[in-house]
This record gives C-alpha cells, structure tokens and sequence, in this order.
C-alpha cells in the first residue's frame, strides 16, 4: 500500500472517529465469543458483513468485512457501500463500542487482516501472511452456509501484539453466522479520458484541491451530509488548524496521481487514483455519492 493511501486511510478514520443487500432478508445474523486484551476479555455479541472491493488489491477482487462488535450496528449503515469501519473507530474512541473487523476473502475463506477496535486508537491495524493457509496465526474454519451469507469459526494460534502496551497482547475466538450485505450492481466501468472527464472524477479532484487549499469551506461543499458531520467532529476534536494540515497532506499527496479508473454502482462510485513512477506502482481509492444530483465526496 502506498503512502498516499496510508495518509488517506489515517484522516479518513479520523473524520470516521434500512436496507440491507439483496438475499440477505430473513437470514438471522448471530455470534458468540469473546476477545482477549491483556487478560481482560469482552463477550462479543453483534455481528454485521458487508461485500465491497479489496482498496489493497489490483483489480476488482471481492473482501468481506465482518464486524464482531459489542453493540449492533445502526439500520442507516446497514446498507451496501457502507464504511463500518469508520463508524466503528469512532465509537470506539468514544468509549460506547468495543470489537475487530475481520476481512475475509470469500473465495478462499483466508483471514489475512483487519482492524482491531481501541478506545487509544480508534482503528488499529492488523495482518498476518503465511506461505501456507494452514500455518497462519489468524485462522477462519468456515461452516456451511447459504447464498449471500457468511459462517464459521475465528481464531489464533498465538496471540498478537498491540500498538503499545495498553493495547496488547490480544486474541480472539468466536463463531458467528450472518448475511451479508452485497455490494451494488457495477452500472458503468470507465477508464482513460472517459473516466478523467467523468463527473465522480471531477468531484474527487474538487475534495482533493480544497484540501490542499485549506479551504475548509470548500472542503464541506464537497462533501455528502454524512461526511460534513464527520468532519465536524474531527474537527471538534483534533482543532480546525490539526485538521486542516492533515487534509492538506492528503489532498497534495493525492493530486499526484496521474490515471483513474471510474467504477459507478448506482449512486455511488469508486475513484481510483493511480501513479506509476518507474517500476513502482501505486494506487488509492476515493468514494463519491451522488447527493441532489451532484457528486461528492462520501465514506
């Protein structure tokens, strides 16, 4: 992953700080189990999964994010192209939400990463690669399921370290069983001038050079209702000057990109931005909705 894209996910889970998918109705969604920090362990007793495209991987490849959380998820986020993570970091911060985020690739059902839920943090950042499936710390057996959904058992060989010492060891057992919420229908897949011309690539680029203005106003124009309200508690939090120099490093990193590619699932698309210097090859993703008939920036 590239540094433009760790800066973009760093200020996006930052500001972080109804419908489900077609197939999913019906289906019960359940867990049982806990997570274990520095001895203490949390009963989890939530679970929601959402399909979206892999921001880590070239391509179209599909992950699944699954929440084991001690609090629902909320109805309004319970939809396709929904960030939880976001959400979750922040009301981890806050003290009202404790859990991990497992991305697990459903072709072969391997758990390679996630997010872990911290109350220091928000998001914390974890992985794991093994050159074999059956020798890696993180292990996911799955059980059978239906279409659209998603079961099994989660668990670690060893426990893994935190971020400091307030935030590890940590381990993780449970097994859960829950639909999950598919992504949209692609309805246009645009590339080259095309996609340079579109209007979803013009709104990334409109966000990306208010930021690197410091142009806060600007910033919030073009921005979804959404995004406004978590920009404004970024900044409550973190001071207007703090926000504004971290939305600057991101918007002056991500003007640099010099190819896109337009993926539009009814209302909302997928920008990739993308740069090849030399041999290196590197890439972020933004997300756009549109909102009254115009393109902005949403989670």
């Amino acid at each position: 992953m590239s540094l433009e894209s760790k800066v973009r996910g760093l200020v996006f889970c930052a500001i972080a700080l109804a419908a489900t998918g077609a197939g999913v109705r019906g289906q019960e969604a359940k867990v049982s189990g806990k997570i274990e920090v520095k001895g203490q362990k949390t009963a989890l007793t939530h679970v929601c999964a959402i399909a979206g495209t892999d921001s880590l991987e070239a391509g179209d490849k599909e992950i699944v994010a699954v929440l084991l959380s001690t609090q629902p998820v909320p109805p309004e986020m319970r939809k396709p192209g929904s960030d939880i993570a976001m959400w979750a970091g922040e009301e981890a911060r806050a003290g009202r939400l404790d859990g991990i985020i497992l991305m697990i690739d459903p072709k072969t059902n391997i758990w390679s990463r996630g997010q872990r839920l911290s109350r220091s943090h928000g998001l914390m950042f974890y992985s794991y690669t093994s050159t074999s499936p059956e020798s890696g710390v993180l292990r996911f057996e799955p059980a059978p399921s239906g279409p659209a959904e998603l079961a099994g058992k989660v668990w670690m060989r060893e426990p893994m370290r935190g971020m400091d010492e307030d935030d590890g060891p940590w381990r993780l057992e449970a097994e859960f069983r829950t639909p999950v919420i598919q992504q949209e229908a692609v309805t246009a897949k645009l590339t080259g001038a095309a996609a340079l011309n579109s209007p979803q690539f013009k709104a990334a680029m409109a966000f990306n050079q208010a930021c690197q203005r410091k142009d806060l106003e600007a910033v919030k124009r073009s921005m979804d209702a959404t995004s406004q309200a978590m920009l404004a508690q970024m900044i409550e939090q973190m001071g207007r000057d703090q926000t504004l120099t971290m939305l600057a490093a991101m918007g002056e990193a991500t003007l640099k990109f010099k190819t896109a590619e337009v993926t539009v699932r009814g209302l909302k698309a997928e920008v990739k931005l993308m740069n090849n210097t030399g041999s290196e090859k590197n890439e972020t993703v933004m997300t756009v909705a549109l909102d009254n008939g115009v393109w902005k920036m949403s989670r």
